[in-house]
């Protein structure tokens, strides 16, 4: 049996609305790092975005690098496979790669090309081993950015012809195949108000349902902030982010998905009573997810213009002391009719001596014609693809030509890593 645990979505060194998440990072990560102790795992896979921006703080860095130094130690028989994804630099992460290798630590950040252009599919294939043999093979893609697969019409289509020739290049099919990607995939659950996951150039980027062949055994994803299964197969899952990244995830679970595959000739039985959730369970594989419990609370309070004093009332009724690192934080919505200059104040007030950190203040203006209120979110939610296709078709009738298109990603992705 392999026991395999999949993480992703860490966003280390993320700031929530002015405030350091190191606090829950490293109780994260410490939680991470027993399960795999106790659960005696062969294989850790962290599936992309284990920073949050591609130049991380020598903090962040410090985080990271430690907890691999510990986890490894600890369990010298683990296997660690990591991909990056669309938040981080997959040069920077794989530059220590010569070093980490050592540590049965495996990192794949970019694509490279052989002598004759092409990707070299070869160089994601990693083997896993127990004892001098080969147990499986992980396919560690990490997220692909234009130019990293082949030429094609969409992004969907080149992503998926990067895949199949990836499987095809797999010569050894008798043993389990594990894959991995960062991406968002068709009908996947999307945080409405969460900007590091929605999807980075439009509809484009959307992977089709057909992306993995039923032979693949499990399918490791990162970039939904939401844990879920995707594409219609039990599978193939997002394991989701370790805490949450908006208010739109207030009262989401968190979790960590614990695999146990079938070794070549094996079935699985005489399963130990689990300690998670199980959502799968067969001859073959058997999935579980492990409540990685909630470090913050995510508070939301909303009023009107008429209910103002009610919503201040309650503020003060918050629980006295002085603000943690694991404090709740506070959304306060509120639906003006007109501007009021003193709301923040008057909010800030009343949160005086409490022990609550007030993260964002959203003032909701009804629109003139009846349409749905605008926010501040409301613009941070514009998709820059989505906005030019939109305006495209208005204005010449038709659709953006498919050459546009890759050229405008490209430029609107090179503008977001460039942030």
């Amino acid at each position: 049996m392999i026991k395999i645990i999949h993480t992703a979505d860490w966003h280390l060194g993320q700031s929530f609305f002015g405030y350091d998440r190191r606090a829950e990072h490293e109780l994260f990560l410490a939680g991470l790092q027993r399960t795999v102790s106790e659960r005696g795992a062969d294989l850790l896979l962290i599936a992309g975005d284990i920073f949050d921006t591609p130049n991380p703080s020598a903090d962040s860095q410090h985080l990271y690098y430690s907890f691999l130094r510990d986890v490894t130690a600890a369990n010298p028989s683990l296997s660690v496979v990591v991909i990056a994804g669309n938040h981080d630099s997959g040069a920077r992460l794989e530059a220590p790669h010569p070093l980490l290798e050592s540590f049965n630590i495996i990192t794949r950040g970019t694509v490279r090309r052989t002598a004759e252009g092409i990707p070299d599919y070869r160089r994601h294939i990693v083997p896993v081993t127990r004892e001098g043999r080969t147990i499986a093979h992980v396919l560690a893609v990490p997220y692909l950015r234009n130019g990293d697969y082949p030429d094609c019409d969409s992004y969907g289509e080149g992503v998926r012809l990067f895949y199949r020739n990836l499987f095809d290049t797999l010569t050894d099919t008798s043993l389990p195949v594990i894959a991995m990607g960062h991406m968002q995939t068709s009908g996947a659950g999307i945080s409405e108000d969460d900007r590091s996951e929605r999807t980075i150039i439009g509809g484009l980027e959307c992977v089709p349902a057909d992306l993995f062949p039923p032979t693949v055994s499990y399918v490791a994803l990162g970039h939904m902030h939401r844990a879920q299964q995707t594409l219609g197969r039990a599978d193939i899952r997002f394991s989701g982010s370790p805490i949450a990244m908006s208010f739109a995830e207030q009262g989401s679970a968190k979790s960590l998905c614990y695999v146990e595959l079938a070794e070549k000739g094996e079935r699985l039985s005489g399963h130990s009573s689990p300690r998670g959730r199980v959502v799968t369970d067969s001859d073959s594989i058997r999935i579980e997810l492990i409540d990685t419990g909630r470090t913050v609370e995510l508070l939301r309070i909303s009023a009107d213009s008429d209910s103002i004093e009610e919503m201040l009332t309650q503020l003060r009724e918050f629980p006295e002391g002085t603000p943690e690192a694991t404090s709740p934080f506070l959304e306060v919505r509120v639906s003006v009719n007109a501007p009021e200059p003193s709301l923040r104040y008057r909010i800030e007030e009343a949160l005086k001596g409490r022990n609550v950190r007030l993260a964002r203040i959203e003032a909701i203006e009804p629109q003139p014609d009846g349409g749905a209120p605008h926010t501040l979110s409301d613009l941070r939610q514009v998709n820059p693809m989505g906005l030019a296709l939109e305006i495209f078709e208005k204005r010449y009738g038709t659709a953006m030509p498919q050459q546009m298109q890759r050229l405008l990603s490209r430029v609107i992705d090179q503008a977001q890593q460039e942030q």
